[in-house]
């Protein structure tokens, strides 16, 4: 047999050769570095064509080509194999979707996976970037994560990336992923007792996607976390397993300890748990741990502060079930953001503009942040009708869980720093550790807000002119 021809072979029955082959096409001039753990996903999709694994969950952290191999490689090579096969695919954006698309049917256009699969033809009338048809009436359909297949069917389904990182604290969206697969995904094998369905992603939440098909107990898992917590043992083919131990790195070569350890700085213990070590729980804590939290002495002073900023979440009216208006003022000194104060009270309007003007005089802030809701949009335009240009509306974007998740990595690295002892102390420790399961959450709201707002013009705010009465 001519070299060409086993390599060729090769292709056809091991999808990791044609993963390969694949990645040389489509990142000309750079190195592969193979690993263990992507033979043991090319050989759990192997079963997938082949009828023995019907229901498929991968999970595996980001930027660890599982894309190029299920939702670019796998495609390409089953039609290659059987071209009457019908593929649907869907990712959390269109655009995402159609560049899986596209870059499967740069693959098959080319003249090495022709040679390889001499049978296999793209239709000439039935080729768009979302939907293409073989000769033999097979077919690669893209689409995203919510949007419609009516009478669209196929015999495997592969969902790779339902959301993204930033959407997985809205409770609006899980649900709405939750919905469009059991409503739309679930329902489109066109032999349901056959088909396959396979869902690749990073975890993202104890309640995302995987986490709520993991419940019925019907599919098959292939976790994959960066760093092992436990012994694992993975199918490769040909009798061959991968038995992994504790502490072993999932891709060493490309992803070590100390790309590991930035990540988590990065991304804050809680995200970095769940999207790289694939645990969205974690081990006893909500979503702030009170640890994390820098410490100072003694009682603060204006003077020993760069500059002085407050954060006002308004609340509507008062009531004994309702929540609390809250001001935070912080102090910023080098890398730090020190809590000097927290003013927390039920006010009717009058007495909450007048609480405002009086925390400003007694603080003389260079920045005062209002969220832009409700009463807070009154106590910004009165406040700035006064001539205090230092006050300024931001817009709610997101829900509390999200805009606090965003923060968090800030409060895990030491930045936010509390002091040692103070009256509001205690009640302000209280609500974040319930967070988000407490009944109130308007000092955390006013934290969160304060973070955000120094990520756009920190160093302005340092260095504007002081306070003016």
């Amino acid at each position: 047999m001519k070299h060409t021809d086993i390599i060729r072979q090769l292709y056809t029955e091991e999808l990791y050769a044609f993963m390969y082959r694949v990645f040389q096409e489509l990142n000309p001039g750079d190195e592969f570095i193979g690993g263990t753990y992507l033979r043991a996903l090319c050989r759990a999709l192997e079963k997938v064509f082949r009828g023995e694994t019907r229901r498929l969950i991968i999970t595996m952290p980001p930027r660890h080509l599982k894309s190029l191999v299920t939702s670019v490689s796998f495609p390409a090579w089953v039609l290659g194999r059987d071209p009457t096969r019908k593929i649907i695919c869907a990712s959390y954006s269109n655009s995402l979707s159609l560049d899986f698309s596209l870059k499967s049917r740069l693959v098959m256009n080319t003249p090495w996976y022709k040679a390889t699969f001499p049978a296999v033809q793209i239709h000439s009338k039935k080729n768009t970037a979302e939907e293409f048809w073989t000769t033999h009436n097979g077919k690669r359909l893209a689409t995203s994560v919510g949007g419609t297949l009516t009478g669209k069917g196929g015999d495997i389904v592969i969902v790779d990336d339902f959301m993204k990182a930033e959407d997985a604290h809205s409770e609006t969206k899980r649900e709405s992923t939750h919905s469009w697969f059991k409503g739309t995904v679930s329902s489109r094998l066109d032999d349901p007792k056959n088909g396959a369905i396979v869902v690749v992603a990073q975890r993202l939440h104890e309640d995302d996607l995987i986490g709520r098909l993991i419940q019925t107990g019907d599919w098959e898992v292939l976790k994959m976390p960066a760093k092992a917590t436990e012994r694992q043992s993975f199918d490769l083919g040909d009798g061959l397993q991968w038995n992994r131990e504790p502490g072993e790195l999932l891709h060493p070569e490309r992803v070590g300890e100390k790309e590991l350890n930035e990540k988590r700085s990065e991304l804050g213990t809680a995200d970095f748990e769940a999207q790289y070590q694939q645990r969205p729980v974690l081990p006893g804590g909500n979503l702030i741990k009170l640890e994390w939290f820098g410490r100072y002495e003694g009682k603060p002073k204006i003077s020993d502060y760069e500059a002085i900023v407050q954060s006002w979440d308004t609340a509507a009216v008062p009531g004994q079930n309702n929540d609390w208006s809250v001001c935070t003022t912080w102090g910023l000194i080098g890398q730090h953001v020190d809590l000097l104060d927290v003013h927390r009270k039920q006010h009717i309007y009058p007495d909450l503009l007048h609480a405002a003007k009086g925390l400003r005089k007694v603080w003389r802030p260079k920045l005062i942040v209002v969220e832009k809701a409700m009463t807070g949009i009154s106590l910004w335009q009165d406040l700035r009708r006064a001539g205090f240009h230092e006050v300024q509306a931001l817009s709610v974007k997101r829900d509390k869980v999200q805009r606090m998740s965003a923060q968090s990595a800030k409060i895990e690295k030491g930045q936010v720093r509390l002091p040692k002892e103070a009256n509001w102390l205690d009640c302000f420790l209280a609500e974040v550790a319930a967070f988000s399961n407490g009944k109130h959450d308007d000092q955390v709201d006013s934290m969160s807000q304060v973070l955000r707002a120094l990520e756009y013009r920190p160093k302005e705010i340092r260095t504007i002119s002081r306070y003016k009465t």
